[in-house]
């Protein structure tokens, strides 16, 4: 078996095969129910696996399928480090939480978002607190919701979205879109203006496994910016912060810091990872993505744009459904194995020094 086996085409696959992997290591599975159906009908759920002592204060968490479609890769890399034995022998008082499809809706429908269009990634916000609102979304947002969707519009889209980037910048860019917004629930990068079910859930999970974790390392699988294959670890943690200062001693020079000025990826408020800082008050927390890279930033970004009108407007089950699936999978999994040969040693190696770094903390 290679490590090609271990990725998943559906989120079905996926879910059947992180299973399957948990029993054969013995390994037992906690389901959280979803209250909805998957396209194929299928029932859906997150699934967590705890090996290691119940008590241990040292805790590696790997979430996967926080952006739903993104889930091919994380799934995948959590299954081959389960079948490939990377769990066994584990360093004293460590142990390790592996959080499968926290979105697992998007993951069977193929999309980046939930059942509410929500960006669970900009979801994990104090709600009774002010709403931060982002007024430069207004300047795109009729751009990226379009009432038709055709070759025509997708040009008129790219050429507007082409020419805002020469006005703004790809960082302004970041900061009108991808940094999120709570006032177009039909568009892009929409946070939502309450808990959504994943938050609701990782927020049940948390204290049912980490209470008595006094140092946790997060790392959750994500892919769609960057260089194609490229492996970067997105660190949320204030810039001169001790978490940021653990980070960057224990992976490197691939830790980047948004806040910093040092990624692609904008500051974003409600992120999923840094939700266990809040939830663990008490504990160490070092929180980071691994980010992958994909297709050009344009092309993901019209693959986006495509689905959200798909799911607004058209029909997923039509032949223009269908096609646009594909090219949202697209952007977010490589089915390559040149894809999978850069980014998943990477991802073991990473998981690794996180184990190592929580042993010596």
């Amino acid at each position: 078996m290679s490590h090609h086996d271990h990725f998943s085409p559906d989120y079905q696959s996926a879910r059947d095969t992180f299973r399957a992997a948990c029993g054969e290591a013995g390994i037992a599975v906690k389901s959280w129910p979803h209250d909805l159906r998957g396209m194929q009908g299928e029932a859906l759920a997150t699934d967590t696996a705890w090996i290691g002592p119940k008590d241990a204060s040292r805790v590696l968490v790997t979430c996967s399928g926080t952006h739903g479609v993104e889930g091919h890769y994380g799934s995948g890399c959590q299954v081959g480090f389960l079948r490939e034995g990377h769990y066994r022998d584990l360093p004293a008082d460590t142990a390790v939480l592996l959080v499968h499809a926290t979105n697992p809706y998007g993951f069977s429908w193929t999309r980046r978002v939930n059942e509410d269009n929500i960006d669970i990634n900009r979801n994990f916000i104090d709600f009774g607190r002010p709403v931060f609102e982002n007024g430069l979304y207004l300047q795109v947002a009729d751009l990226l919701a379009p009432e038709a969707w055709n070759a025509e519009v997708e040009a008129r889209t790219r050429a507007g979205l082409a020419a805002f980037v020469a006005k703004a910048g790809v960082a302004g860019f970041g900061k009108a879109v991808v940094a999120g917004q709570r006032t177009h629930p039909n568009g892009l990068f929409f946070g939502g203006t309450s808990p959504c079910w994943s938050n609701r859930t990782i927020g049940k999970i948390v204290p049912h496994y980490l209470e008595d974790a006094s140092h946790v390392c997060v790392l959750d699988f994500h892919t769609g910016l960057g260089p194609f294959g490229y492996s970067e670890m997105i660190c949320r943690h204030p810039p001169g912060s001790p978490p940021l200062a653990l980070a960057r001693r224990w992976f490197g020079d691939a830790v980047t810091s948004p806040a910093a000025g040092e990624s692609e990826s904008p500051v974003i408020e409600g992120n999923l990872r840094m939700a266990f800082v809040r939830l663990l008050p008490e504990a160490v927390v070092v929180a980071s993505a691994i980010e992958v890279g994909t297709l050009p930033a344009d092309e993901v970004n019209m693959a986006l744009i495509a689905d959200n009108w798909l799911h607004i407007h058209g029909d997923p089950q039509s032949e223009q459904g269908r096609a646009i699936r594909q090219r949202v999978r697209d952007a977010f999994y490589c089915d390559r194995d040149d894809w999978r040969d850069a980014c998943y040693p990477r991802a073991v190696e990473i998981q690794k020094q996180a184990l190592a770094g929580l042993a010596a903390a």
